[in-house]
């Protein structure tokens, strides 16, 4: 998310955009897309108590890896919505900018998701997915 002060007109360049959800792969080995077409293309998630209120673009991204085992490789697909947050936060989290914020090697973005053991590959570690942490109250 990324706060503004008119999401109907404002460009993305120079945002600070913060990260307040995220669904990657868990520990059964099921990823966070598959969940989503289970939900019919839903995503839901409950907005942290702590942002404060004002008027933001909430940037929705998936990222496809299926040929991401070569730089270069992996595919971003997003989409930016108009919302107003209400409340009494007052958070100031980790935030990025867009172009950016991934590198072209980072290890969520340059992966093969076809291991040997159903799992992704990166050097015997989980599976990270890439951005900011999470904004946690």
């Amino acid at each position: 998310m990324a706060k503004v002060n008119d999401p109907a007109s404002s460009g993305t360049d120079g945002l600070s955009w913060f990260k307040v959800a995220e669904d990657g792969l868990d520990g059964s080995g099921k990823w966070g897309v598959d969940r989503m077409i289970e939900s019919g293309g839903w995503q839901d998630f409950t907005l942290p108590s702590c942002v404060a209120p004002g008027k933001y673009l909430l940037r929705a991204e998936i990222i496809a890896l299926h040929s991401a085992s070569k730089q270069g490789g992996a595919q971003f697909y997003m989409g930016c919505a108009q919302i107003n947050v209400s409340g009494s936060g007052s958070s100031t989290a980790q935030t990025v900018s867009f172009p950016g914020a991934y590198s072209a090697s980072d290890p969520g973005i340059l992966v093969s998701i076809y291991g040997p053991t159903g799992q992704p590959t990166g050097n015997g570690q989980p599976y990270k997915i890439p951005g900011p942490a999470k904004l946690t109250c």
